[in-house]
């Protein structure tokens, strides 16, 4: 896997903050309310643990970075210019590096935004989920529309051009026409992306509980959530932005760089509470647990992880799960490069299948069934992948 995963390639990094004031109903991450009187400790954790993945991994191009949460806008300037001298002093940031940082609507102000951008990042990710109050209450979010409408002038203020708001539908007691109201006020602000996600229930979530207990009201049925469907793509459309992912939409230009990078399997490295990365081939992850970290921040040793040992069928099917999710597809030339074997005779009766069932699109191939240089589901596809998954993990595991 050296074409991708070798020295010279670009990499990307994550860096988990799971700071919160309050953990939202839905939210089954790793996020700890309680534990701001430690985050001064937490971020002198993570700057030593860049300096030993540095040490580790050696010095590499940097093509994203990606503060995630938790609540990163819990940070201070001071603590976010602390982590991005560590990045710049370990490892060489690419000038045009896409820098995110995940923000909360009910924790900036304008001054706290502008040092945000002054130290470096350039994009901003808003968790808006919904700009109905009720809703909002209902899953636990700190903030109201109002503030969100604020949030987006203060980051314009700040000088943010690439501002992403996080949408969720699906909510207990969400109607068709409420999911169409707040996706037209996000509309509406104008962010250069969209990522519109549909609400997945998380057992030993607070959400889930209340579903099970029928103490919140019921989720949308099959027919709700297919109308917000088409209601999505209808209106994302109308406004210009291309759907480029299953839950993705952007302004020409505007893709998340980082979370393709994913998508793609591509190598990046994780720091902080919890944090995965990926990196020549070995996988790793971190403890979850907090106190833990802060003694344990800046030992290797997790970098060995067992779970770097992933069997080349785990690798294949990982691919074909994330590259599929994209609306341009897998890069086929590269699995085979990769892998030493073509997607189709991986999967030779599911690809079939799903190209005959019009699931796959077909003008991934030509008459002989070779495919081109990426494979592809049609819209109607997109919309059953996780059947399509099964179908390809089931397949795989009788061997093909």
């Amino acid at each position: 896997m050296e074409s991708v995963l070798g020295m010279n390639h670009t990499v990307s990094v994550y860096i988990h903050i799971p700071l919160c004031i309050k953990k939202c109903a839905y939210c089954d991450f790793a996020s700890y309310p309680g534990r701001l009187p430690q985050q001064d400790a937490y971020i002198d954790a993570v700057c030593r643990e860049i300096r030993a993945q540095a040490a580790f991994f050696g010095r590499r191009r940097v093509a994203t970075v990606f503060l995630g949460g938790g609540t990163p806008t819990l940070l201070t300037a001071e603590q976010l210019s602390r982590i991005m001298d560590a990045l710049r002093e370990c490892f060489d940031l690419l000038p045009d590096a896409e820098i995110t940082m995940e923000g909360n609507p009910g924790t900036l102000s304008p001054d706290r935004l502008a040092a945000y951008r002054a130290s470096g990042v350039n994009r901003l990710s808003l968790g808006v989920q919904s700009m109905d109050d009720g809703l909002l209450a209902a899953i636990g979010r700190i903030h109201t529309a109002e503030q969100a409408e604020e949030a987006v002038r203060m980051a314009r203020g700040a000088g943010f051009d690439n501002l992403n708001l996080d949408l969720m539908y699906g909510l207990p007691g969400q109607t068709p026409a409420q999911w169409e109201s707040t996706l037209r006020a996000a509309i509406a602000l104008g962010p250069e992306h969209l990522s519109c996600y549909s609400l997945i229930l998380e057992e030993g979530t607070l959400l889930h509980r209340q579903v099970e207990e029928g103490s919140c009201a019921p989720l949308p049925d099959e027919d709700a959530l297919d109308e917000m469907d088409a209601i999505t793509a209808r209106l994302t459309a109308q406004a210009g932005y291309a759907q480029y992912e299953v839950s993705n939409y952007a302004r020409p230009g505007r893709e998340c760089r980082h979370n393709i990078v994913y998508w793609e399997c591509l190598p990046y490295l994780g720091v902080g509470c919890a944090a995965h990365g990926d990196m020549d081939g070995r996988r790793y992850e971190h403890t979850v647990d907090f106190a833990q970290y802060l003694e344990d921040c800046d030992d290797a040793a997790c970098l060995n992880s067992a779970e770097g040992n992933n069997t080349l069928e785990e690798r294949m099917f990982e691919r074909a799960m994330m590259g599929l999710r994209m609306v341009r597809g897998m890069d086929a030339a590269r699995f085979e490069r990769d892998f030493g074997r073509r997607a189709q005779d991986v999967w030779p009766r599911t690809m079939e299948k799903m190209t005959r069932m019009g699931l796959i699109d077909p003008q991934t191939a030509d008459d002989a069934g070779v495919y081109n240089e990426r494979i592809r589901l049609t819209p109607r596809g997109m919309q059953v992948m996780n059947g399509v998954l099964v179908e390809m993990m089931e397949e795989q595991e009788k061997g093909g």
